[in-house]
């Protein structure tokens, strides 16, 4: 459209000067008639032979052939069906349209005005889809931050428990009950001790440690035999099966004596030793009963339970179980009587 506005302008324009050509001319041709009247001429060309060579006579006719060739263009130009439309869109404001073009454009705004009303309508979505995200969003902030003291607070308890429980941050792998213990194990460690130097004739005494285990196993409630005869330590599983045995009855008899002072004073009067003696050499057994009788001449009572055939004859009150075909009996024996 702005194409075939363009060239009715200049159409127009074209005919503007061209209608001022014509006017200029016919002036022209009244100035040229006047002047030949009043000159004694009958014709132009009488006056053209007579004024004008025919250089000049040649340019001339030049220039009218041009400008008749120019007429007749300008006058096909405005016959013309593009110049046609462009004039009447001038005059109406706009060119009618065929009825299938009008179709294919009204279907074409249909389109447009749906597509038009399904943006509005998810541009609204979006608009409260975006103020809900922002509700959703400070809500969370808030929960977030009134919850940050609690997980910290549980955080710290967390790690307290695992600690507690021997596992998390705690190297040693040592529990709350472990670490209790300890202190105990020290102290039943030095009543022990007490008692295994009389029995081990002043070599070993135990000690508590607390040194980690291997492969990550629980550390703490560990014990270590110290060997007053060459200054070494080692772990309890080196002694000999005698040695293992006078350092069980020393435990036990330190753990004794450490529940005793635990307990007020109140004294644990009768005490069992059950089996072992027959993995003691001659000496080793000598220095056990000398131990044992200690604890007699101390109040307690101390039983012993044994199948050593020696120990009969170290033991003066004896209970005998007697097995039968037809059951075992049982019969008390004193041996310093008899």
């Amino acid at each position: 459209m702005t194409g075939q506005r363009e060239l009715l302008q200049s159409a127009v324009n074209a005919g503007v000067q061209l209608e001022r050509s014509r006017e200029a001319f016919d002036e022209a041709s009244s100035a040229l008639e006047r002047g030949l009247a009043a000159n004694g001429f009958a014709t132009a060309e009488a006056a053209r032979n007579e004024i004008l060579d025919e250089q000049h006579l040649a340019r001339l006719d030049e220039g009218i052939r041009a400008a008749e060739t120019e007429n007749a263009r300008l006058a096909e130009l405005f016959e013309s069906e593009d110049l046609v439309l462009a004039a009447k869109e001038a005059r109406l404001g706009e060119v009618p349209l065929a009825a299938v073009e009008l179709a294919a454009l009204e279907q074409e705004a249909g389109q447009a005005d749906e597509m038009s009303r399904t943006a509005a309508l998810a541009a609204g979505l979006a608009a409260r889809t975006v103020t809900s995200l922002t509700a959703i969003r400070s809500q969370y902030e808030e929960a977030a931050a009134s919850g940050r003291e609690p997980r910290e607070r549980a955080r710290v308890l967390g790690e307290l428990a695992e600690t507690a429980r021997g596992s998390g941050e705690n190297g040693y792998k040592m529990s709350l009950n472990s670490y209790v213990l300890a202190a105990r194990l020290e102290q039943v460690a030095a009543a022990a001790s007490e008692r295994l130097v009389a029995m081990s004739d002043g070599r070993y005494t135990l000690q508590h440690t607390d040194a980690k285990a291997a492969r990550g196993a629980k550390s703490g409630l560990g014990l270590e035999v110290v060997d007053e005869w060459t200054g070494q330590r080692r772990d309890t599983a080196t002694l000999s099966g005698g040695e293992s045995f006078m350092a069980s009855l020393a435990l036990a008899l330190g753990l004794a004596d450490v529940v005793q002072q635990e307990a007020g004073g109140v004294d644990i009067e009768t005490l069992f030793v059950d089996e072992g003696f027959g993995s003691l050499d001659e000496q080793s057994l000598e220095q056990v009963m000398d131990a044992l009788e200690g604890l007699r001449d101390g109040g307690r009572v101390v039983g012993l339970v044994s199948h050593v055939a020696e120990m009969k004859q170290r033991i003066s009150s004896q209970l005998q179980v007697i097995k039968t075909r037809t059951g075992s009996t049982v019969r008390i024996v004193d041996a310093a009587a008899a």
